[in-house]
């Protein structure tokens, strides 16, 4: 016995390696591939078939019920598996001298050809589906008889037959087939021996049911997959002259896409220079505009120099000091000595600043004639010309008006 179910099992392996190898398309596409089915039928199995090799049965048969359901799977639009298991019995017709029965479990493994996707006929046929199917499989069965008992045991079992699904929708197929079974032992097939020796059995069975089928919910069942479209000899030209066209078109377009390219760097690489000639004229302008500013400023301050200037006589004396800061360089006590300082002074400040003779002034505060050269309205002015005085004068100081509150008492004079 277990002989027989290992031989069956390396025959369901045999079958079932070639169809994992078929169109791997069909594991890639949305297709249904699961399908369950139910069925019910008749068994067939009489004397009149005893002409089929290795024999049949030796008594007249009853035609007995058979139910049973399956389990599919698509390896792809021509090829499924389907895994069946079934339950029938065998009767002798009422009357007959020898009485038997027997009950049988059958299990069988079968491959499933899909006839429309093997010869294109699914062009012309999208509800009706033939398929041809064969394999292999075992039998357990119990057997009593008025002759020989009872008894029980296995067989080897192999099948083939045709059918055809009719498509209700796409989860539902209603089917009908035809199986021829040749099983290597069914018990009463003993009846064909006066020995009792065991002998090879042949019978039929007609089922019908429906198909059950899971998967993507707006997909057909693979072996509904519709054809391909054929092409006639002028389509197929027209195509090919429209390929051939859309290749040169593609060479055009590739040709101006690199044209494109180097013209986007060409503008890139001229942008970048006009963005750096730019940031430099940018620069070069921010450069002119402040040293216009500094200039502006410049003449301001000079005109507010020449306005505030104080007005001196033909000796340099004034008694107008304007506010600002002052370098003063001298005080004496005679009108003589602050004249020979003011006119050192002018001829040291020649070339340092404009109108020299115009800037150094001569005051008299109380008792002292002093000497300063301004007026400069921002401190740092007063440097160039403090620098220039020392050489001359050690002792030269900035001196800023209006004074400090403890000193305009003293100062009082030189204000207007």
């Amino acid at each position: 016995m277990r002989t027989k179910l290992l031989t069956a099992a390396l025959l369901s392996v045999f079958l079932l390696v070639p169809g994992l190898y078929t169109d791997a398309d069909a594991q890639e596409r949305n297709d249904r591939r699961f399908s369950i089915s139910l069925h019910g039928g008749v068994t067939v199995a009489d004397n009149s078939l005893r002409a089929t090799p290795g024999g049949g049965f030796g008594v007249e048969t009853e035609t007995t019920p058979v139910f049973g359901g399956a389990l599919q799977y698509a390896l792809s639009p021509l090829w499924s598996l389907e895994l069946m298991g079934q339950y029938q019995t065998f009767e002798n017709e009422s009357g007959a001298a020898v009485t038997f029965e027997s009950e049988i479990i059958e299990v069988t493994l079968r491959n499933i050809i899909h006839i429309n996707q093997l010869l294109g006929t699914n062009r012309i046929s999208n509800y009706i589906a033939p398929y041809g199917h064969f394999g292999v499989g075992v039998q357990l069965y119990d057997y009593e008889s008025n002759v020989h008992g009872s008894d029980d045991g296995t067989s080897l079992l192999a099948v083939a037959g045709l059918g055809f699904n009719i498509y209700l929708s796409r989860t539902i197929d209603l089917f009908a087939q035809y199986d021829f079974h040749l099983a290597s032992n069914v018990a009463n097939a003993r009846l064909n021996s006066d020995a009792g020796e065991s002998k090879h059995t042949t019978y039929g069975t007609a089922i019908g049911g429906l198909r059950f089928h899971f998967g993507a919910s707006d997909a057909r069942h693979a072996s509904w997959r519709r054809a391909s479209m054929d092409l006639s000899q002028s389509d197929y030209e027209r195509l090919m002259g429209l390929n051939s066209r859309m290749d040169e078109l593609e060479r055009q377009v590739a040709s101006q896409s690199d044209d494109i390219a180097r013209l986007e760097s060409e503008i890139d690489s001229r942008a970048g220079a006009l963005e750096g000639r730019a940031d430099q004229t940018e620069s070069r302008v921010s450069d002119l505009e402040r040293q216009f500013a500094e200039m502006q400023q410049s003449m301001r301050d000079r005109e507010r120099e020449r306005e505030t200037r104080a007005e001196v006589d033909e000796a340099g004396l004034t008694q107008r000091l304007a506010d600002g800061h002052y370098v003063q360089i001298f005080a004496g006590l005679t009108m003589s000595s602050a004249q020979s300082a003011r006119r050192t002074m002018i001829e040291a400040l020649d070339g340092v600043v404009d109108n020299p003779s115009e800037m150094v002034l001569i005051t008299q505060r109380r008792q002292f004639y002093e000497v300063r050269v301004g007026v400069f309205n921002r401190f740092p002015d007063t440097v160039d010309v403090l620098r220039t005085a020392q050489n001359s004068f050690s002792d030269a100081f900035v001196v800023t008006f209006p004074r400090p509150a403890h000193l305009s008492d003293a100062y009082r004079d030189l204000r207007d």
